[in-house]
């Protein structure tokens, strides 16, 4: 059975000697370590990547931790383990009426270890779909009695936000940090906290969406240091570069100034359609900052110039032939 892939991280090791692992996470639960000498594959214990008779739980993301993981998803799972030997480590968070069980992600870690994660609650539509046994549900109700009530029950539903808590530190001593209440609480629901980023200097930045730029480190707390011009930009990846913040949207890339973000495309001539700048990832390397595009391209700036480079297509049309299906693809 083919699995979908959610989130891959690179295993620490001891030195630089040597090519570098991953571990990599399936929605439903695999967990797949991809070292130099080949992969490995285990799956949670209680998830459908065990039994597809389990309950289904969509996992998002996963991250090292000593030798263990640390895995995040839905319906409230944030657990530390490995092999048959898993713990809950979820803060403690209430969920009050009519909220879920929150959802968890791993967003990452700053240069002294602490990880950042996120619990967003959603209403449980359970409350607000009209069937029998709800407490407003009556058999000799008519059908535009019917209908009109389901109708007021999703527009209250669609009242009340989506809850978001950020959560620093490490399994078992979390602290809660605060986020701009645009973000907290979201009307409409799409708002996120997208990444981490450390600037080698003790500060930390909390990005994502409505122009979120948080600055500071877990032990003082953050502050939103964003303008409010910038609140139509949803800021999906960051990396601090040469004392700067670079960030990207799915359409745009940015230098941060500590309060504005303003733009900054490659000087290069488009090769290729599209013929805009699609950023899918950013990263530093040797001092040099990267920028893939989703045009099956990249772009490399070294405070001097802009290049660009094409990937070749034959990369993007292979297929993918993990997740334990046996015989020929």
């Amino acid at each position: 059975m083919q699995r979908e892939l959610r989130d891959i991280r690179v295993v620490p090791r001891a030195g630089d000697a040597g090519e570098p692992s991953y571990v990599t996470l399936s929605l439903n639960g695999d967990i797949y370590v991809i070292t130099p000498k080949g992969a490995e594959h285990s799956v949670i214990p209680g998830t459908q990547a065990e039994s597809e008779d389990a309950p289904e739980i969509l996992f998002s993301s996963i991250l090292p931790v000593g030798d263990q993981w640390l895995v995040a998803g839905g319906e409230g799972f944030l657990k530390l383990g490995k092999e048959k030997s898993w713990q809950d480590v979820s803060p403690p968070l209430q969920t009050e009426y009519p909220y879920k069980v929150p959802d968890w992600t791993i967003l990452g870690t700053n240069q002294n270890g602490d990880i950042f994660i996120v619990a967003t609650q959603a209403a449980n539509t359970r409350h607000f779909n009209l069937y029998p046994g709800h407490p407003l549900y009556r058999e000799d109700m008519s059908e535009e009695e019917e209908f009109e009530l389901q109708k007021k029950l999703y527009a209250e539903l669609d009242s009340y936000p989506r809850l978001k808590t950020l959560f620093t530190g490490r399994p078992g001593a979390w602290k809660q940090q605060a986020l701009p209440d645009r973000i907290a609480r979201s009307l409409p629901a799409y708002s996120y906290v997208a990444d981490v980023e450390s600037d080698g200097n003790g500060a930390n930045y909390v990005i994502g969406s409505d122009g979120l730029v948080m600055k500071g480190n877990p032990q003082a707390g953050f502050t939103d240091i964003s303008s409010i011009a910038d609140r139509e930009k949803n800021f999906k990846d960051g990396v601090c570069w040469r004392n700067e913040l670079i960030l990207a949207t799915g359409t745009e890339l940015f230098r941060f100034d500590g309060h504005f973000a303003k733009p900054f495309a490659p000087k290069v001539k488009m090769r290729s359609a599209p013929f805009v700048l699609q950023p899918s990832a950013i990263f530093v390397q040797n001092d040099k900052l990267y920028v893939f595009d989703y045009g099956l391209r990249y772009y490399t700036f070294d405070d001097q110039s802009w290049n660009q480079y094409d990937i070749p297509k034959e990369l993007s049309q292979r297929p993918f032939k993990g997740g334990g299906r046996k015989g020929p693809p």
